[in-house]
C-alpha cells in the first residue's frame, strides 16, 4: 500500500440484515438468544454500532406484563457491549376479568460508541422477560414492513 497517513483510508462500515424473524417463545424466560445477525469489525479502533430491533409480543392471560430486551454482544470477548440494553417492546395488562388477547408490535434502536483494541465480531441478542402471566406470542420480526438491522462505521 503506498501513500501518505493522511490519504489512506482508515474508515470502514458494514451492515446486516436478519433475513427472517426469529420466535422467543421457546426460549426460557430471561435467556438471551442469538439471533443470527452479527458482523465483524475487521480492524482496531473507535466504532459507531447502530441496530434496530423489531418484536412483537402477544398474550392472552389476565395480568400480563412481559417484555422483550435486545442487546449487543461482543463475541470474541463474551461481554455485553456496554451501554447496548434497550427494551423493544413491553406489554402490560392488568385488566380484571376475562382474559383479553393483545398483540403488540414495536422497534427499538440501539446507539453506542465501542472502542475495539482487535478484530471482533458483534452480534444482536435478545429475550423475552416474563414479569407476570404467560406470554403466548413472543419474536423479533425482520421482513418487508420493517428489518431487523445491524451496522458499523469506523470512526477513528
Amino acid at each position: 500500500m503506498t501513500g501518505t497517513a493522511a490519504s489512506l483510508d482508515t474508515r470502514g462500515s458494514g451492515f446486516a440484515a436478519l433475513p427472517a424473524g426469529v420466535n422467543l417463545g421457546s426460549a426460557a424466560s430471561g435467556a438471551f438468544v442469538n439471533l443470527g445477525l452479527s458482523l465483524a469489525l475487521p480492524t482496531p479502533g473507535t466504532y459507531h454500532l447502530d441496530a434496530i430491533v423489531r418484536g412483537n409480543i402477544g398474550n392472552m392471560t389476565v395480568g400480563e406484563n412481559a417484555l422483550i430486551v435486545a442487546r449487543l454482544w461482543d463475541v470474541t470477548a463474551g461481554a455485553i457491549v456496554p451501554n447496548s440494553e434497550a427494551i423493544v417492546v413491553q406489554i402490560a395488562e392488568y385488566a380484571t376479568g376475562a382474559a383479553t388477547a393483545l398483540q403488540w408490535n414495536s422497534s427499538a434502536a440501539i446507539s453506542v460508541e465501542y472502542k475495539a483494541a482487535s478484530p471482533v465480531t458483534v452480534r444482536v441478542e435478545a429475550a423475552r422477560i416474563d414479569v407476570s402471566g404467560t406470554t403466548e406470542a413472543a419474536g423479533i420480526g425482520s421482513d418487508t414492513l420493517q428489518r431487523t438491522t445491524l451496522r458499523y462505521q469506523r470512526v477513528a
